[in-house]
C-alpha cells in the first residue's frame, strides 16, 4: 500500500468518522466520505481497538484486512473509508474476512 492509498493523520480518519456515513458488516464497519472527486485512487484506513485483544490479535486482524485489499482491488476512487472491526473479527478465519470484505466494498461502491 502506498502512502496515497491510505489516510495516515488523525485528522483525516476524524473527518471521515464524523462526517461518513456507516456501512455495517458481520465482522467490519466502514464510514465512508465520497467528497474527493479529484483523486485517481480511494484511500483506506484501519481501525482496531483494544477491546477487540492484544496486540497479535489486532496485528492479525490488519494484515488479514491489508492483504485482501492488495490482492482483490481496493475502494472506488475519490473515496476514504476507514474500517472498524468488530468484536467477531478476532475470532474469524481470513475467509470470513474476505467475505466480509468484499461486501463492504461492493456496497461501498
Amino acid at each position: 500500500m502506498t502512502k496515497g492509498m491510505r489516510l495516515r493523520r488523525r485528522p483525516e480518519f476524524v473527518a471521515v468518522q464524523s462526517a461518513g456515513r456507516k456501512i455495517h458488516g458481520k465482522l467490519f464497519m466502514a464510514m465512508v466520505v465520497a467528497n474527493r472527486a479529484e483523486a485517481p485512487v480511494g484511500r483506506v484506513g484501519l481501525t482496531v481497538t483494544k477491546r477487540i485483544g492484544n496486540a497479535v490479535t489486532r496485528n492479525r486482524i490488519k494484515r488479514r484486512a491489508r492483504e485482501w485489499l492488495r490482492r482483490n482491488g481496493w475502494v472506488p476512487s475519490g473515496c476514504d473509508v476507514v474500517l472498524v472491526a468488530k468484536d467477531a473479527a478476532a475470532s474469524a478465519s481470513s475467509a470470513d474476512v474476505a467475505l466480509d470484505l468484499s461486501r463492504l466494498v461492493g456496497r461501498v461502491g
